[in-house]
């Protein structure tokens, strides 16, 4: 692997930091990856890697999605005092341990997630091979039945 390549799938990795950036951060990182997943047709290991980093980045925008959604739920539940069903102080008590449990959970995945992104494009960067735990399979079989 060149060392141009080499930097440029750490880059598809070390996209995800925009994470950090609440709001469209995700989104950023993602643009970044295209454009690098796009250009990257002339190197088969910068393919790889943003393959599988956009694949990952694409899963865990859509899962930080989700959480937050349910995260809001929950409070405006709390906050708003919603009644949903007649038993609502027992709902309302479940609710909100869900709330409080959620809470913490949310913020690990969150930056949890950004950092092992940020752990895969050091790896990269190094020299080293890195593969996600599932979309790196994935990448790989994808890119061999492609050049068959």
């Amino acid at each position: 692997m060149s060392q141009v390549d080499q930097r440029i799938a750490a880059v598809a990795h070390l996209s995800i930091g925009f994470g950090v950036i609440i709001g469209v951060g995700f989104l950023v990182g993602l643009a970044i990856n295209l454009v690098i997943w796009l250009r990257s047709r002339r190197s088969p290991v910068v393919e790889l890697h943003a393959e599988q980093a956009g694949a990952y980045q694409l899963v865990v925008l859509l899962s930080n999605i989700v959480l937050v959604s349910l995260w809001i739920t929950a409070a405006v539940i709390i906050i708003g005092n919603v009644r949903i069903g007649p038993d609502f102080l027992r709902l309302g008590q479940v609710v909100t341990g869900f709330w409080c449990v959620l809470t913490p959970l949310t913020a690990i995945w969150y930056f949890g997630t950004i950092a092992y992104g940020v752990y895969a494009g050091l790896v990269v960067g190094a020299g080293r091979d890195f593969s996600y735990p599932i979309f790196g399979p994935w990448a790989r079989r994808r890119l061999a039945a492609r050049a068959r």
